[in-house]
């Protein structure tokens, strides 16, 4: 066999080898990437809306990548109860599918039942929810004029309370009132609570939006910013909240603390 010969099968070799090792790049470059974005919405009163905490999570994912589209049924001190009677939540039920639906009831109604029972309204309004989507209870936080209704002195009575109406359910609960209980023992220096000690400050909402966010993510919330922003009608920046540098990093420790 000439040198020449020789020489011909050897590059034909390598082409077809080349061939071979270059194929799956080729593929791989034409494979398109979406990211599903998940629908979530918020049942809720000013517990929920305030500071923005919705946008807030929905900020958080899409800083992550995870693009979730927020959507928030809330007015002020709403039972489930009030939100059972409301037509508009059973439009938006009927109407839309959601990947998560976020529960949080009237903190006092939970404890007794004053203003219309929770476990029972909770059922009615779960049964218009499909069994693909996932549904959550926010638990919230005790105040200091509610200690009077925890008749049987519980660390976190409220918990334990929508453990009772969740039972027998795949409702998960977000231990947001214990990670409040957990942050102010470590840092009583930084306030949790408006004025009214009552509604979150600031502080309190971004806790409870970090807490939100690694719940359904699975996520840590470490490094997320402390401020998040949208624009108004005249594109001009509006900030949803804002916490100090000094306190992000102890909200966020707790919330994954409390998470994981």
């Amino acid at each position: 066999m000439s040198i020449a010969f020789r020489i011909i099968i050897l590059l034909i070799f390598i082409s077809c080898n080349s061939s071979a090792s270059e194929s799956p790049t080729v593929e791989s470059d034409n494979i398109t990437f979406s990211i599903i974005n998940e629908k979530i919405l918020f049942i809720g009163n000013s517990f929920t809306y305030y500071w923005n905490l919705p946008s807030q999570v929905e900020k958080m994912s899409i800083e992550r990548g995870l693009n979730w589209n927020i959507k928030h049924l809330t007015a002020p001190s709403a039972t489930l109860k009030i939100h059972w009677n409301n037509p508009e939540l059973k439009s938006i039920l009927e109407s839309e599918t959601f990947d998560h639906i976020i529960f949080q009831e009237h903190s006092t109604n939970i404890l007794t039942n004053s203003q219309g029972n929770s476990k029972f309204y909770f059922g009615q309004i779960s049964s218009l929810i499909p069994s693909t989507t996932q549904i959550h209870f926010f638990s919230t936080w005790m105040y200091p004029s509610m200690e009077q209704f925890n008749i049987n002195n519980e660390e976190y009575p409220i918990e334990e309370s929508i453990k009772e109406i969740i039972e027998g359910t795949t409702a998960k609960i977000i231990p947001i009132g214990r990670a409040f209980k957990l942050f102010q023992d470590k840092y009583p220096q930084f306030n949790l609570l408006m004025e009214d000690d009552k509604h979150p400050s600031p502080n309190g909402s971004y806790l409870a939006s970090c807490i939100i966010f690694s719940h359904i993510s699975a996520e840590s919330s470490l490094n997320l910013s402390r401020r998040f922003k949208g624009t108004d009608n005249k594109g001009v920046d509006i900030y949803y909240s804002i916490v100090e540098e000094e306190v992000k990093s102890f909200l966020q420790q707790i919330s994954d603390e409390v998470t994981f």
